[in-house]
């Protein structure tokens, strides 16, 4: 057995916890593929259709979701050893949610969903992992969703990139006009230039042209916690 291929399976979401026959056994009856993805390229774009399980082994990955209206896009980066919209994979609309473009080269591996059920059902730490994957998604989205926060500006540009975001921290950019986003938030576009203008006073985001870059969401948060 190739233990380097072992090893890294270990240390996917999906496969912790399993022994060593129990990958040995998956390797056997299971086909990976492996893909490696330069900078600038797409993986997968937005409303394609999700038929594989995915996995980033390594690199970075800008995942870029356009909203219904395409007034604004929402970018974030994803890391080596995480995965891609485990939850896109069933249900009535199994199509990617956003657009995964390489920042840095990437290393993707993936399994056809046609293995997943199997896969769930010889094996129960998988299936632990994958019910822990997708319920612990599902959970987070409700609490921020059902959160009462009512507050001033801060805090609604705040709650607004939460809403739209996989993980809370790390660099996030938003690409929109500030009449929109001031419309979104429900305030005069003078309020609102002064508040962006504030945190980037404060090291916290840089603006451009139709683009807000965060730095580090998590320094953010921390912020809007302690002012």
């Amino acid at each position: 057995m190739d233990y380097t291929m072992y090893d890294m399976l270990l240390q996917l979401p999906l496969f912790q916890g399993l022994g060593k026959n129990d990958i040995t056994d998956i390797l056997s009856k299971v086909k990976f593929h492996f893909k490696k993805h330069t900078p600038g390229e797409y993986l997968f774009r937005q409303g394609d259709v999700c038929s594989d399980v995915i996995f980033l082994l390594d690199g970075t990955v800008m995942a870029e979701t356009l909203s219904r209206g395409g007034v604004y896009q929402y970018c974030e980066l994803l890391r080596g050893g995480s995965m891609v919209e485990l939850y896109s994979l069933f249900g009535i609309y199994p199509c990617f949610h956003a657009s995964y473009r390489a920042v840095t080269e990437v290393g993707v591996l993936t399994i056809a969903k046609q293995y997943l059920p199997e896969i769930l059902n010889s094996y129960v730490p998988c299936r632990l992992n994958y019910s822990n994957i997708v319920c612990s998604r599902a959970q987070n989205l409700y609490q921020r969703i059902w959160a009462d926060e009512v507050g001033d500006l801060y805090v609604r540009f705040v709650r607004f990139l939460l809403l739209r975001s996989e993980r809370l921290a790390g660099q996030k950019v938003l690409r929109i006009k500030m009449e929109d986003l001031a419309r979104l938030l429900d305030d005069r576009r003078i309020n609102v230039s002064r508040m962006l203008n504030h945190l980037q006073a404060e090291g916290l985001l840089v603006l451009r042209r139709k683009e807000i870059e965060v730095l580090a969401f998590e320094k953010l948060l921390h912020w809007l916690s302690i002012r």
